[in-house]
């Protein structure tokens, strides 16, 4: 910033850039809201971005636990509750720093004022409540009460006007609680403080008719009431006395006024101009004052006010301009042909006489003036040609944004058809958007981790069809282009160390060794690696030393009696247990050690061993892990005598399928067995004809026409039973008949005409079959430890109808799984709350 410098002898501008002076010095009236409660209930129903708060939210003045230095900033209570907010950074200039003090807040800072509300004034209010007094107005009454009965006691009765009020009770013996407690009520016995036996133990402000009394509470060894406000309305001091009824101890002193001469006061008609209370036209007055007769200067009107008021003194006031209501716009006529209404827009305008202008204001300044109406009546001028239209079309898209069309025709007023041209002049609308909003489409959450440390395993998610931020059935979305929810996942493959039990010692007495077999498995298939598919470092121990009794020391006698046994034929084969199984469930391997031993149970060389078998070192094992399921029997495949029946079966694991080599072979349930039903009724000893010919040898499309009887050529013919029940209510079942071979006198024969057998079975069974229809897995109940997922189980044909659940093959996919089984870490865990909306 540059500054010119003074010239001709002149010196820089010191001093304050901005100066200050007090208006509207006039005190408010007592009883309505004070400029810093106004200030906070301009917020009533704002929450000024604080969460929590409830829409009507009111704003109160906090007073008190404000430190000094923030006295000027706008702090405001929530009613209702203790929760308090900065907010505004300072009060409006004028607003009093507090409650107990003069001065006022100007700039965010608070300067010393007066009791008369001026700035810099040192004007203070004497004993009597005067601002600038000498004391002089009032009197001091004070007293002592130390009698009382059980209950509530009245001490005295304290006049209106009186300032000052000090009022304290010493309680007995100096202890906090001696039974006797102070109380205020008005004149009629409402109490104020402490009534109906229910005593306030807290520090308290009491506001009565706008003086402020403080209250100590009656915890306090010195039970305390104060105020130096000035009292309205007359009070009633009292005492309340229970328990062991110690006498109390109440000291009181407050000031009253002194009567003064009603002559030396009089009433000033001529005080200053009131505001004026129309915005136009208005009629305003002085203020009446009471004045001091020796001095002219204004006094409280209490000094006069065993006098009669003068009459007031008026004037006309804002006479430069009038309020009118005025016609400002109308609407088009409701209708176009024949008689209709108008809406008017009416307003209140004030019209100023000098400048010649109208400005609107607000309708509530014309409401001593009858509103015009808002209605009048009108006729339409009868449009002779229009378009008239056909309906909209289908929309081209059904979401996403689409067009739809329509024809037109142009009409006259009684609905004929004229040429186009003759409504050329005329807008029309034959194109249209439609069906705007978005189209659903298929969301995603993300892959979970592969629930496999090893190996293969199946990674899930789930997908679902949205709008916006809603879930919509999946036919809502193309089935085409719907995100698969499972996918494999490959880890690296699953390997460990399998070791058999520790061999014998190679020594019978002494020192030795022992060795056990260490193989390295797959644990996804259960079968022998080679070494180097597992880690090194991991690898166990496959020899240790050991120790058995001393060997005992034999003496040197020269050479042996016993003759030389040939090493060739001492050694011998040893093996140890074999290990556990390398699958849990399964076909698996399991290995030993094997190992060629001398004479002395030494080690020696294999080739020590050759002339004996060697006993095998791996082995297949087997640990089922699956239970068989079967199925319910087909139905007989004959109608009468023997026949065969079948159904199906499952090896199960944790209700789902799984190859049938985890199930044991050697308690396979049986897949087929015999059936008999009723004889078969005696074979016809002639050929039947047409019309007789019984139900059981009635002729299908396309069957040769003789099937009931075939003949051969020696004379034996084939004789068919009737066709047993469909195995299936769907395509894909058979059906099953008896055929046998007769002589012509019915009995059996083992000579007939094979190539014209008739067929045993028939294809049967109509319509497509349901089948097992499951929806996408939910989410785990727990994330550790143990959990349940589900998902909906049906059975269902194509065409989306629901079937019985025995007409679907079994097995059935599980609608139950177990979910995050592996361990909660300590006692830490995650917790699942519900979802929110987000918007």
């Amino acid at each position: 910033m540059n500054l010119t410098r003074p010239r001709n002898g002149g010196r820089y501008c010191v001093g304050r850039r901005m100066k200050f002076r007090s208006c509207n010095t006039d005190s408010c009236p007592k009883g309505k809201q004070d400029f810093r409660e106004k200030q906070c209930s301009d917020f009533d129903g704002k929450h000024v971005n604080i969460h929590g708060l409830p829409a009507n939210v009111r704003w109160l003045p906090k007073y008190s636990g404000v430190a000094i230095k923030d006295r000027c900033k706008l702090y405001c209570r929530v009613a209702g509750t203790t929760s308090f907010y900065q907010l505004k950074d300072r009060v409006a200039d004028g607003t009093p720093c507090g409650t107990e003090t003069n001065d006022i807040c100007v700039q965010g800072l608070c300067r010393q004022a007066g009791c008369d509300h001026v700035l810099n004034s040192k004007a203070k209010r004497d004993k009597c409540g005067v601002c600038g007094g000498d004391n002089s107005s009032c009197q001091t009454l004070a007293g002592v009460f130390n009698s009382a009965h059980y209950g509530y006691n009245v001490v005295v009765k304290i006049p209106a006007g009186a300032t000052n009020i000090e009022i304290l009770q010493h309680s007995y013996s100096g202890r906090p609680e001696d039974d006797n407690y102070l109380a205020l009520s008005d004149t009629h016995g409402n109490f104020l403080l402490n009534g109906n036996f229910v005593v306030s133990m807290a520090k308290k402000e009491i506001n009565i008719q706008g003086a402020v009394f403080e209250y100590s509470g009656s915890n306090n060894s010195i039970e305390r009431i104060n105020s130096t406000d000035r009292l309205e309305s007359e009070l009633v001091l009292q005492v309340l006395c229970v328990g062991n009824l110690y006498n109390p101890d109440v000291r009181y002193s407050f000031n009253i006024p002194i009567e003064e001469r009603s002559d030396l006061f009089s009433w000033d008609p001529y005080g200053p101009w009131q505001d004026c209370p129309k915005m136009c036209q208005g009629l305003h007055r002085r203020k009446i004052v009471c004045i001091r007769k020796s001095d002219q200067a204004v006094v409280s009107d209490q000094s006069c006010g065993h006098l009669p008021l003068p009459l007031l003194v008026t004037e006309k006031c804002n006479t430069d301009c009038e309020l009118r209501w005025h016609i400002t716009g109308k609407s088009e006529c409701s209708s176009q042909c024949g008689q209709g209404y108008r809406t008017l827009d009416v307003r209140c305008m004030k019209y100023s006489v000098h400048q010649g202008q109208a400005v609107p204001v607000e309708d509530r300044y014309c409401s001593d003036q009858l509103k015009p109406p808002t209605r009048e009546p009108c006729h339409g001028g009868c449009v002779l040609t229009r378009w008239q239209y056909s309906e909209w079309s289908q929309c081209s898209r059904s979401c996403g944004g689409g067009e739809k069309t329509r024809e037109s025709y142009c009409v006259d007023g009684f609905g004929h058809r004229l040429g186009d041209r003759q409504c050329h002049v005329l807008p029309r609308v034959m194109l249209g958007n439609c069906n705007e909003f978005p189209c659903p489409s298929w969301v995603t959450s993300e892959w979970s981790e592969c629930p496999a440390t090893c190996g293969k395993g199946m990674q899930q998610r789930q997908v679902w069809c949205q709008l916006s931020e809603d879930p919509l059935s999946d036919g809502y979305c193309n089935a085409s282009t719907k995100p698969e929810s499972l996918r494999l996942c490959e880890l690296r493959a699953c390997t460990s160390w399998h070791v058999g039990p520790w061999s014998p010692c190679t020594a019978s007495c002494g020192h030795g060794y022992q060795m056990r077999a260490v193989k390295c498995v797959s644990e996804l298939f259960g079968t022998m690696l080679d070494d180097s598919e597992c880690q090194e470092a991991s690898r166990p121990s496959d020899r240790q030393e050991c120790t058995v009794v001393p060997c005992l020391v034999v003496p040197k006698v020269g050479a042996s009696s016993l003759s030389a046994i040939p090493l060739g034929k001492a050694a011998q084969w040893r093996h140890g247990s074999w290990t556990p199984c390398s699958v849990s469930c399964g076909r698996g391997s399991q290995a030993r050690y094997v190992s060629c031993r001398d004479a002395q149970d030494g080690m020696a060389d294999e080739s020590h061993c050759a002339h004996l078998p060697r006993p095998a070192e791996v082995t297949l094992c087997f640990s089922p892990c699956g239970e068989w399921q079967a199925g319910n029997w087909s139905p007989c495949s004959a109608s009468c005598g023997p026949g065969k029946t079948t159904r199906r079966i499952f090896c199960m694991n944790y209700h789902q399928p799984v190859d049938e080599s985890f199930c044991d072979p050697e308690v396979r349930p049986v897949i087929e067995q015999e059936c008999s039903l009723a004889a078969c009724p005696p074979p016809y000893s002639h050929f039947p004809s047409s019309s007789e010919q019984p139900s059981q040898f009635m002729h299908k499309p396309g069957e040769n026409q003789n099937q009931g009887v075939h003949l051969s050529i020696r004379g034996n013919q084939w004789r068919t039973g009737p066709w047993g029940a469909c195995s299936r209510s769907c395509a894909g079942g058979l059906q099953r008949r008896a055929v046998v071979c007769q002589d012509e006198d019915g009995r059996s024969a083992s000579h007939c005409d094979v190539a014209s057998k008739p067929p045993e079975s028939n294809p049967c069974g109509s319509g497509p079959c349901p089948q097992w229809n499951f929806g996408d897995w939910g989410e785990c109940t727990q994330t550790c430890g143990g959990g349940i997922k589900s998902r909906f189980v049906i059975c269902q044909f194509p065409n989306g109808q629901m079937a019985q659940e025995q007409n679907c093959e079994l097995p059935k996919p599980p609608s139950m799984m177990q979910c995050h089984v592996h361990a909660c870490p300590g006692d830490v865990s995650w917790y699942r709350g519900p979802w929110k909306s987000v918007r």
